[in-house]
């Protein structure tokens, strides 16, 4: 599997064992019937349920959040189904609340304090790296076997995370990388002369084959007039996407081989190439239609 190394690795990749157990102070108290760790650097994730973390089974945990992930590990690790967090997106920009360069001078004291005087020549990206690594393992301990982690990234640091996340919950552990648009018009402002609508949400689980339950199918769409030996299917329409000057491989004729009636392909031509639709078409797949003047559907 491909390795991620960056300047001051070696420093902190064994730094969430360094950081001391403190005892959560309690200040105030909340009622609710669903609770939720919220550490003061927007690190978030529902508790057990009722009662955890107080009457209402709510925690809001103001301070660094490494330590604050540390001080629920006595009791919580292992518990947390879900994990949503937030981080820096590392974007350079430094008029944000959260000093979004890694340059806050919280940050850099603790760079300076676990990687020494070797992160005096770190790059904004090894000490967004640096301050990543070892909150994400303090978050993988505390995932549940059945728990689900979700982190918001753009495309500046999306690359190396999703290589930190391999490392320390392991590639097997992917789920998917979801795309949420973020704009609705277009950014004049950007540099490049490209505009970024989009974001990503990493997503992993704690186990190998987690699941999602999706959107329900509906069935009553589904029926199996001819006792296909698949089960039940519905028809579907095969055009295609695509002009003959654009795909001409999508545009040829087809024969139905139980009438020889052929079909030609519209100006759209066929959703599959002839080698897919001839595979098809022995497979039982492709429904032609009663008269000549129809068109030939699929099954799904």
């Amino acid at each position: 599997m491909p390795t991620l190394h960056w300047i001051g690795k070696d420093k902190v990749i064994n730094h969430h064992r360094e950081v001391p157990y403190k005892v959560l102070e309690h200040q105030y108290r909340f009622t609710a019937e669903q609770g939720t760790i919220t550490s003061g650097d927007g690190h978030s994730s529902p508790l057990p349920g009722r009662g955890a973390g107080g009457e209402g089974g709510n925690l809001i945990i103001q301070g660094d959040n490494l330590e604050a992930l540390k001080s629920l590990l006595p009791r919580y690790e292992g518990k947390v189904k879900c994990i949503y967090i937030d981080p820096p997106y590392n974007t350079g920009n430094e008029g944000w609340v959260y000093n979004d360069n890694v340059n806050d001078p919280r940050i850099k004291k603790w760079l300076g304090d676990v990687v020494g005087k070797e992160g005096e020549d770190l790059s904004r990206h090894d000490k967004w790296l640096c301050m990543m690594y070892p909150r994400l393992v303090l978050l993988h301990k505390l995932l549940a076997e059945d728990g689900v982690i979700f982190v918001s990234i753009d495309d500046i640091e999306v690359a190396v995370l999703r290589l930190l996340m391999n490392e320390i919950f392991g590639s097997n552990r992917f789920v998917c990388q979801f795309i949420w648009k973020s704009r609705t018009s277009e950014d004049v402002r950007a540099l490049t002369g490209v505009s970024n609508d989009h974001e990503y949400v990493l997503t992993y689980g704690r186990s190998e084959m987690q699941r999602f339950h999706g959107v329900a199918k509906d069935l009553s769409k589904f029926t199996n007039p001819n006792n296909d030996p698949r089960g039940p299917w519905r028809s579907a329409d095969m055009t295609g996407l695509a002009s003959i000057t654009q795909r001409p491989n999508l545009h040829y004729p087809i024969t139905d081989p139980t009438t020889g009636v052929v079909y030609q392909p519209g100006e759209r031509g066929w959703r599959f190439d002839a080698a897919g639709m001839e595979r098809r078409i022995a497979e039982g797949r492709i429904i032609f239609p009663a008269k000549a003047s129809g068109r030939p559907r699929q099954k799904l």
